[in-house]
């Protein structure tokens, strides 16, 4: 029997276990093990699972669980023990498994005990000794529990599933440690056809960390790869896996199709190709919806989705199973809808890893479901899903592994004939993105396109500001109306700031007195890359005309002033207006108006007068240079012989 504290701690984990489950959109069902206690206590004592026992088990093998156990207490504890317990019947199919996991009566053999602490001698009451197993006060042990061959439930010549428990008992009650299933197997078991669809976007290192904890055959790997890109490593080999890809950010299909817009589908598609990862640029893209119809399967189908896997509640009945796997007609073509068994992929994805149990139950689950359908089984490890090592994927790879598994990729799912379906259309007003939205989105995403053509290399624009617009759109916050106007404001402000980075400051009111000449324009840009614009001024006079529109290159976080070739016919006041193009002459910002008071007859004027003044000063210059040389020739007199002489002081006292 179990103490009710046990108890209320697995009702406690179920919970916490089915919350998960539900925000990864699978029908919660019973977990294997209590992932908010994996250590419990009777009295002061309390125990851990370190290894569980196996998942399967075989004539002559037995079933071996390590546990530790520690003694909070100063107080030496006496006589505890450690069972291991098996329910004395088989768990008929997977409805029974989830009730006796989730704590449904039923009736237990021990078919192992260890003893905790060291053999001591002891008095006792009458007075003779005693050898009694003590854990001393503030100490631990570690014990081995081990079943006994003679003690087990198994039938032979069958196979079947049981209920499995590691319990502490002290003085103070009996507290389950571990709850799980084996499976016994002495007989040929039914084969079950399965498939896995690991599904990884969102943050980097969770991409990572699925991706790398997924690496099983049948597991179909569907990831973003700019997330993966985002990573900055290239250490993850997907060359030889079942690969698919998502549209960057995981957008809601759903909303998309409602508003019959395709522009960021279109650009979440194209974002995931060339990302690094050569094995995802060849591979199909994988649609994700949570329910389906007709306009969201014809856009997936017309955008070359290799199959939409839709997530949609499974039924909640546990002994039902899902089939893998339907087609559609979309768009003249067929389209494979994948849909997961809620029950099998809770027990695969369920927390507590490998000491919890976990294994077992995923294992024994496995196995029910065999015996209940032949068709292909599709398990999906849901969105909330985050193992942070091979433990946490313990349950899976056991599963996929399992001798009586066929696995099979999504692939092979597709592959075969499977059952046709038609599907409705449906609106869901209240959870699409409205249209007005849609559209202020979509009209950003045309802006950043033509802006981006200014750098060497647009994806340095396109694509950050792109994947900002997406994020609204994120499938993982459909219906999450507060989620998504926050994402709306930030993602809308943010683009808004990259479109006006690049900019023509503010003009003012120019002089230009002169025939010809050059206005000055100011480009700013705040842009993290180098800019090339074509600064394309127009004239809204004729006794204005604009020569050229320059092309040049404005380095990152600076400004540069451009001279703008024009010509002035004649006087006047002109306004103009300057705009900034990319190299095919679209505009990529707000034109800035400048007024211009052109005076080309005051340049004529200037010019006459400036000509007329040097005219003036060289007539002066060439008088006065007459006149010197006059002078010169009157006061210079020729001498006997012929000789020249200068004036002198006799010849001037002489005429005085």
């Amino acid at each position: 029997m179990r103490g009710s504290r046990t108890r209320a701690a697995v009702r406690r984990a179920l919970a916490a276990g089915a919350v998960a489950a539900t925000a990864a959109g699978i029908a919660p069902a019973a977990l294997a093990a209590p992932d908010g206690a994996p250590t419990v206590g009777s009295g002061t004592a309390v125990g851990t699972v370190e290894s569980a026992p196996i998942a399967m088990v075989r004539p002559q093998q037995s079933l071996t669980s390590v546990v530790s156990v520690e003694n909070l207490a100063a107080t030496p504890i006496d006589g505890a023990r450690v069972l291991l317990r098996l329910t004395r019947d088989p768990l008929e199919d997977r409805a029974a498994l989830a009730a006796y996991l989730d704590g449904g009566s039923a009736t237990m053999v021990t078919v192992g005990t260890a003893d905790v602490g060291t053999p001591t001698v002891t008095s006792e009451a009458g007075g003779g000794p005693a050898t009694v197993n003590r854990l001393a006060g503030t100490s631990s042990a570690t014990v081995s529990v081990t079943s006994q061959q003679k003690r087990l439930p198994f039938e032979e010549d069958t196979w079947a599933v049981h209920g499995v428990q590691v319990v502490l008992r002290t003085d103070a009650g009996d507290s389950t440690l571990m709850t799980g299933a084996v499976t016994w197997v002495d007989a040929t078991m039914p084969e079950l056809s399965l498939a896995t669809v690991a599904t990884a976007s969102g943050l980097s290192a969770q991409v990572r960390s699925i991706a790398a904890a997924t690496d099983v055959d049948g597991v179909t790997l569907a990831i973003d790869p700019t997330a993966m890109s985002d990573l900055g490593t290239d250490t993850l080999d997907l060359s030889d896996r079942s690969v698919m890809r998502l549209p960057a950010e995981d957008p809601d299909l759903v909303s998309l199709a409602h508003a019959e817009d395709t522009a960021l589908l279109d650009f979440a598609l194209d974002s995931t190709v060339g990302t690094g990862a050569s094995a995802l640029d060849e591979s199909s893209w994988l649609a994700i919806v949570e329910t389906a119809d007709r306009s969201t399967a014809r856009l997936a189908a017309t955008s070359g989705a290799g199959a939409m896997l839709v997530t949609g509640r499974a039924d909640l009945e546990s002994d039902r199973v899902t089939p893998a796997v339907k087609t559609t007609r979309a768009a003249g073509t067929s389209l494979s809808l994948l849909r997961p068994d809620g029950t099998l992929s809770s027990y695969v994805t369920a927390p507590g890893g490998a000491a919890a149990g976990t294994v077992g139950a995923a294992v024994a689950a496995g196995a029910l479901t065999a015996a209940q359908t032949v068709a292909p089984v599709l398990v999906w490890t849901g969105d909330a899903w985050s193992p942070s090592g091979s433990g946490d994927a313990a349950a899976l790879t056991a599963l996929m592994n399992a001798p009586f598994v066929d696995a099979l990729t999504v692939e092979d799912l597709t592959r075969d004939p499977s059952t046709r379906t038609s599907l409705r259309n449906k609106r869901d007003a209240a959870n699409d993105l409205d249209a007005s939205t849609m559209a202020g989105l979509t009209s950003r995403l045309a802006d950043l396109t033509e802006l981006s053509a200014v750098a060497e290399d647009p994806a340095t624009i396109l694509d950050p500001g792109g994947r900002t617009l997406l994020s609204p759109l994120a499938r993982a916050i459909r219906g999450d109306t507060v989620q998504r106007e926050l994402r709306v404001a930030s993602s809308t402000t943010a683009v808004d700031e990259t479109l006006s980075a690049l900019h023509v400051a503010a003009g003012s009111d120019v002089n230009f007195i002169a025939d010809q000449g050059s206005l000055p324009v100011t480009v700013v840009n705040d842009l993290d890359v180098d800019a090339t614009v074509v600064v394309d001024m127009t004239s809204f006079s004729p006794n204005l005309q604009i020569r050229e529109s320059p092309t040049v290159t404005i380095p990152a976080r600076s400004s540069k002033t451009v001279p703008v070739d024009v010509s002035a016919v004649s006087s006047a006041n002109v306004r103009a207006i300057t705009v900034l193009r990319n190299a095919d002459g679209v505009a990529i910002a707000d034109p800035v108006s400048m007024s211009v008071r052109v005076r080309a007859d005051w340049g004529t004027a200037v010019t006459a007068v400036f000509t007329a003044g040097l005219v003036v000063l060289l007539v002066m210059g060439v008088i006065r240079t007459v006149r010197r040389g006059r002078k010169e020739t009157r006061t210079t007199r020729v001498g006997g012989g012929g000789d020249e002489t200068g004036p002198s002081d006799t010849d001037t006292d002489a005429e005085d």
